[in-house]
C-alpha cells in the first residue's frame, strides 16, 4: 500500500502497512469522533503539540516525544488538542510474528527519550519519504528497527485478560469467516451464549458501532478485495451477493456511506454509485400496463395496482369476454375507451404505456407476443412462452431486432425460498454443482382441475404437454440455479397410465353426480368444487359471475353437464400423469426431476449437492437445510434457512409462495433502472429451460436421448 490511502478501508488485510503524516492535524481537521477497532497494530508517534488518546476506556493526553501503540481488537481513538503534529503507521499481524508470542502484547503508552527518540524520529521520517520504494524485505527491517528503539521503554507486557475483547475477537472472527453467511442479532447471540440485549450492547461498546453497521463494513471490504482479485471471472452481481448483501441496492447505499474508506475504489465505483441514486430517485415514477387476457394470471399481475398503487397503474385491458371486462373496469377504474373486446382494435389505438402483461392462453402466445413486440412494446409474458423452439427464437429475434424487453413469468424464481438458495449459490457457499434432484407432486385437485379436466388438458388443443403447462417453471428453475453452465443432454420417459378408462370402476356413469361410486370416488367433482371448493376461479370461470354470487344451485347445475363434472378416467384428456427428465449439463453436472400428477399432497422438492455442501428443502414448507462439510465430523454442518417471514402475497387463492407479487415488484424496479434482482435474467435464461422441455418431451415420444444444441441449430 502507498501512504497515500485512507487505511480503515484495508486496515485487516494480510501483509499491509499504511503510513502517514500530519504535519498539522488541526489544519487536517484529523479527528475521530468515535470509537474504531480492527485486527492491526496502529502505532502513533507524537512529535509536537497534544493528542488525547484513548484505548480500552483508558485516557491519556500525550505530547511530543511520546508513542500510543494500539493491540489488535483494542478500541481506541485519538484527537488532537493542542496544534499536534504526528505519524500514523498501521501494520498487519504479519508483521509482528517474531515481536509478539500468544503471551505478549504491546504498552499502549510509551515515552522514549534523549538519543532514542532523535533515532525514532529520524527512522520514521527518512522511511516516510521513501516508504513507496520499499519492498516486503525493507518493510520488514523497518518495523523490526522501530520496535527495536522501543525496546527498553517498556514495550511489552504481559497479555491481558480481557474477557470483552475476547468476545469481541471471536464475534469479529466468526464475521470475518462468515461473511457472505445471513449473520442477524439474534442467530449471533445464540451462537455465542448471550441475549439479544446484552449481546448488542457489548458488541456496539467494543466496535463503537451496532451490528448491523459492522457487517456491512466488512462486506463492502470484502466485495472490493475481490473485485481486484475475480473481475474477470464473476460479475460485480456476483461478488455482491457471496459477500452476502441481499440485493445490489443494499451495496450501493452501504458503499455510498463508508465510500469515503475506500481509497481509490471511490473513484472507480462513483458512477454506479450516482446511477443507483438516480435510479432510486425515478422509482417514485408509476408505471403503465396493459393486461392482454383477464384470466386468472392477467388478474394475478394486474392486482399489483391495487397494493401499491403508486408503483404500477392499469392503462388498458384486452379480453374477448366481456363480463371479464366489466370486472376489469370496476377493479381498476377503467374508462370504456380502456376496455378491448379485441386484440387488433386494442394494437390500432396505440395504446401508451410502459410494458405489456402478455397473459393469454398458451395457443395464442406466438401470435400475441410477435404482435406486441412488432408494436415496439416491452412485454411480460406468462408461461409457457411457446410450444416449440422454432416460435421460442423467432420470439427472441425480433425482441432483439426492436429493442424490446422481454420479462417471462417464472414466479417461482422470485419467491423468497428460490431466491436465497440462488443467492447461496452465487456466493459459492457449497461450491459448484455436482447434481440436481427436483420434483413435483401436484395434488389430485390440481391435477384434475387443470391437465384433466381444464384448460390444459389437451396437447393438441393448448398447445402444451403436462411437462411444459406445468412444469417449465421446474426445468427453468434447473437452468437458472445451475446457469454457470449450459444444459447439454436430456433423456425423459413418462406415460398416462392412471387415469385412462381401463381404471374406470364398473358401473360407473359419465357424470358425477349420478354414478354410484361417486361418495367413495377421491376423484369426486361433487367433493372437489362443491365441498371442498377447489380452485375456484377455474371451475367457474365459464358461469361468468363473481365466485361470491354463483349459488350451490347454479354450480350443481353447472357440473351436469360440462366437463368439470365429467368422471376423471373417461379420457377427458390426453396429457401424461407422470414423466422423468434427466439432464445433463456442460460442465459434468446432472439434475434429474420427475413430475406426479394426482398426489395427495402437493410439494416441490430440491435437493442440490456441491463440492462444499448441499442444499435441501420443500417449497411448500418455505424452508430448507443448508450442510456443509465440517472437519472432523461425518455429516458436517446443519442450518435451517427459513424465508416464511419473507413472502409477500397479493394472492387471494395461491399467489405461488410469494412469487407473484416479487415478480411485479422485481420487474417495475427493473424498469426503473434497479438491475439488482437475481431472478431476472436474459432471455437465453429461459430459453434454455424451454428447450429442455422441448428435448424432454421428444425424447419421450422418441424413446431417444436428445442433444440441446440440436434444438437451439434446428431453431
Amino acid at each position: 500500500m502507498t501512504n497515500k490511502i485512507w487505511y480503515e478501508g484495508s486496515a485487516d488485510k494480510p501483509d499491509y502497512v499504511y503510513f502517514q503524516y500530519f504535519p498539522d492535524m488541526a489544519a487536517a481537521k484529523y479527528r475521530f469522533g468515535e470509537l474504531h477497532i480492527h485486527q492491526s497494530v496502529e502505532i502513533l508517534v507524537v512529535c509536537d503539540g497534544c493528542m488525547r488518546c484513548m484505548v480500552n476506556n483508558q485516557t491519556e493526553e500525550l505530547s511530543g516525544g511520546s508513542v500510543f501503540i494500539v493491540n489488535p481488537y483494542d478500541t481506541h481513538h485519538y484527537e488532537y488538542v493542542g496544534n499536534a503534529s504526528a505519524y500514523i503507521i498501521v501494520v498487519s499481524k504479519d508483521y509482528l510474528a517474531n515481536i509478539l508470542d500468544d503471551k505478549s502484547e504491546f504498552n499502549n503508552f510509551l515515552y522514549p527519550a534523549g538519543k532514542s527518540w532523535e533515532d525514532l524520529k529520524a527512522l520514521v521520517r527518512d522511511a516516510y519519504h521513501n516508504y513507496d520504494g520499499f519492498n516486503t524485505l525493507r518493510k520488514r527491517g523497518f518495523i523490526q528497527s522501530l520496535f527495536g528503539i522501543l525496546y527498553p521503554f517498556d514495550l511489552l507486557r504481559h497479555k491481558e485478560k480481557n474477557n470483552n475483547r475476547e468476545f469481541f475477537i471471536k464475534v469479529s472472527e466468526y464475521i470475518a469467516n462468515n461473511y457472505g453467511e445471513e449473520l442477524k442479532l439474534p442467530g449471533l447471540a445464540k451462537k455465542f451464549g448471550y441475549s439479544e440485549n446484552y449481546f448488542s450492547a457489548l458488541f456496539n461498546r467494543m466496535a463503537g458501532m451496532n451490528l448491523n453497521e459492522y457487517i456491512n463494513k466488512v462486506r463492502v471490504r470484502k466485495v472490493l478485495e475481490m473485485r481486484e482479485r475475480l473481475e474477470s471471472k464473476y460479475t460485480l452481481r456476483e461478488i455482491v451477493l457471496r459477500c452476502g448483501f441481499n440485493s445490489m441496492e443494499t451495496y450501493y447505499r452501504v458503499l455510498k456511506k463508508y465510500k469515503g474508506e475506500s481509497g481509490g475504489e471511490e473513484k472507480k465505483m462513483g458512477n454506479l454509485t450516482e446511477e443507483q441514486a438516480k435510479a432510486t430517485e425515478a422509482h417514485g415514477k408509476r408505471l403503465w400496463a396493459v393486461v392482454v387476457g383477464y384470466g386468472n394470471r392477467g388478474q394475478v399481475y394486474a392486482d399489483y395496482s391495487l397494493d401499491c398503487p403508486d408503483e404500477l397503474g392499469i392503462a388498458a385491458v384486452v379480453d374477448p369476454n366481456k363480463f371479464k371486462l366489466q370486472e376489469a373496469k370496476k377493479r381498476y377504474g377503467l374508462s370504456d375507451d380502456r376496455l378491448f373486446l379485441s386484440f387488433d382494435d386494442f394494437l390500432k389505438a396505440n395504446v401508451a404505456c410502459d410494458f405489456v402483461v402478455n397473459a393469454t392462453m398458451d395457443q395464442h402466445h406466438y401470435q400475441t407476443a410477435m404482435q406486441i413486440l412488432g408494436a415496439k412494446y416491452d412485454m411480460l409474458m406468462e408461461k409457457p412462452i411457446v410450444p416449440n423452439e422454432k416460435e421460442l427464437m423467432a420470439i427472441k429475434n425480433l425482441a432483439e431486432q426492436n429493442g424490446c424487453k422481454v420479462f417471462v413469468c417464472h414466479v417461482l424464481r422470485y419467491t423468497p425460498y428460490y431466491r436465497r438458495i440462488k443467492r447461496i449459490l452465487l456466493r459459492g457457499v457449497i461450491g459448484d454443482v455436482v447434481s440436481m434432484e427436483m420434483n413435483e407432486h401436484v395434488c389430485i385437485a390440481h391435477y384434475l382441475t387443470s391437465y384433466v379436466r381444464g384448460k390444459w388438458n389437451s396437447e393438441e388443443n393448448c398447445g402444451s404437454g403436462f411437462l411444459l403447462a406445468k412444469c417449465c417453471h421446474d426445468l427453468d428453475l434447473m437452468c437458472w440455479l445451475n446457469n454457470r453452465s449450459e444444459p447439454d443432454l436430456v433423456s425423459s420417459f413418462g406415460c398416462r397410465s392412471h387415469f385412462i378408462k381401463d381404471n374406470k370402476p364398473e358401473g360407473a356413469t359419465e357424470y358425477c353426480y349420478q354414478c354410484p361410486h361417486e361418495r367413495t370416488c377421491p376423484y369426486s367433482a361433487i367433493k372437489l368444487y362443491m365441498e371442498m371448493n377447489a380452485m375456484p376461479f377455474l371451475t367457474w370461470d365459464r358461469l361468468n359471475k363473481p365466485l361470491d354470487e354463483i349459488t350451490p344451485e347454479e354450480k350443481e347445475e353447472f357440473l351436469k353437464h360440462d366437463i368439470y363434472g365429467k368422471c376423471a378416467y373417461d379420457n377427458l384428456g390426453d396429457l401424461v400423469d407422470r414423466q422423468n427428465v434427466i439432464v445433463s449439463f456442460k460442465n459434468g453436472s446432472n439434475c434429474t426431476f420427475t413430475l406426479v400428477g394426482g398426489s395427495v399432497k402437493a410439494d416441490r422438492y430440491i435437493h442440490i449437492v456441491g463440492t462444499m455442501g448441499e442444499i435441501e428443502g420443500k417449497l411448500e414448507e418455505d424452508k430448507f437445510i443448508l450442510r456443509k462439510y465440517a472437519d472432523g465430523t461425518f455429516s458436517g454442518t446443519s442450518e435451517v434457512i427459513d424465508v416464511k417471514d419473507e413472502v409477500v402475497s397479493n394472492a387471494k387463492y395461491g399467489g405461488h409462495n410469494g412469487g407473484d407479487f416479487a415478480i411485479m415488484h422485481d420487474l417495475i424496479a427493473y424498469l426503473h433502472g434497479d438491475k439488482s434482482s437475481v431472478s431476472i435474467t436474459k432471455l437465453d435464461d429461459s430459453i434454455n429451460g424451454h428447450l429442455c422441455v422441448f428435448a424432454a418431451e421428444k425424447s419421450r415420444k422418441e424413446r431417444k436421448t436428445i442433444a440441446v444444441d440440436d434444438m437451439r441449430s434446428n431453431s
